[in-house]
């Protein structure tokens, strides 16, 4: 009895023991967070009140062509924006709008391929061609090795006839129609994160909408891009930023994203069929259609046979499945 009394005696002191350690441990950890999140709102509070010593970031005149960058990042790029990107859920708006997509689609400014594990290409899908069109060769290549890794020894999974197409070039000049005989225009074009890298969002955005099939009545477009937010503290933020930001990683995030579509559709005939925001307004997401007068505003993108011997020489990439 006395050395099962004993016993419980040695048990119950090292259970205090280890219970005074775990407390210890925990009002560490409490305070390294407590201390952690003062600096940090601390931070967050000078960013958000200092004055924006370049007043005109905010202008899309006076903002300066970065997106040369992305031949730099190129390689790096996923992993620079993957961790942002799976905490803010964007992977999962970009899944969204990718499983919308149907018939013929154009992907516009498409970089190192972030939404090609979602688009419906299954046997059954209802994706007939993928066209991916980036400015940057870099993040093209990377595009289509991402392309072959993740696709290229299940073609058999595939839907039968699918045609994917990899073209580095300019959005806001010429660009491939659907592979079609005759070719025609798309019924999808989707475009994420691509208004803030070029110099030109409205034109690019006017180019792009004429690719798309006026005359179909389902033919949609998809846009999801980061800008200005709806509160005036996060725009100090962003403007105070903008200039190494974009210095940095070829984006100016600063951007009023729905003024620019809302002028590229008015160009247009485009409508606006739904806009969200997330982020404090710094995440949007655009679903635009076909308006009644889309047809008359747009011109239609014919191509002549010199164009299309030029854009081969440049260097295609195409894939059949």
């Amino acid at each position: 009895m006395r050395s099962c009394h004993g016993a419980m005696q040695r048990y119950s002191k090292q259970a205090a023991k280890q219970a005074e350690k775990r407390k210890k441990r925990y009002t560490t950890g409490a305070l390294v967070f407590a201390t952690a999140l003062g600096l940090y709102s601390v931070q967050l509070y000078n960013a958000a009140t200092r004055p924006c010593t370049n007043p005109a970031v905010r202008d899309l005149a006076a903002q300066k062509d970065v997106s040369g960058q992305y031949d730099n990042t190129a390689d790096g790029f996923d992993n620079e924006v993957g961790i942002s990107e799976t905490l803010m859920r964007i992977n999962n708006t970009r899944k969204e709008l990718a499983r919308k997509c149907t018939g013929h689609v154009l992907e516009v400014s498409c970089g190192t391929g972030r939404n090609l594990g979602y688009f419906d290409i299954g046997k059954k899908g209802n994706v007939d061609s993928l066209t991916f069109v980036d400015l940057s060769p870099q993040m093209i290549e990377v595009c289509k090795k991402k392309w072959d890794v993740l696709f290229g020894k299940k073609q058999h999974k595939l839907k039968p006839g699918l045609v994917v197409r990899f073209l580095p070039g300019s959005a806001v000049g010429q660009m491939p129609l659907a592979p079609t005989d005759p070719p025609r225009k798309y019924d999808t074009i989707i475009q994420t994160m691509g208004i803030c890298s070029t110099p030109t969002p409205v034109e690019l955005l006017t180019n792009m909408f004429q690719y798309l099939d006026v005359d179909n009545p389902e033919a949609r477009v998809y846009l999801l891009e980061h800008g200005r937010s709806y509160l005036d503290w996060m725009n100090n933020i962003l403007d105070t930023s903008a200039e190494k930001h974009a210095e940095r990683h070829g984006c100016w995030f600063n951007r009023d994203i729905g003024a620019i579509v809302e002028d590229a559709a008015k160009q247009t005939g485009m409508e606006v069929v739904r806009e969200r925001r997330y982020h404090f307004g710094t995440t949007w997401v655009f679903e635009l259609k076909p308006g009644p007068d889309a047809g008359k505003k747009t011109s239609s993108p014919v191509k002549k046979v010199g164009e299309q011997a030029q854009e081969k020489s440049r260097g295609w990439f195409g894939w059949n499945g």
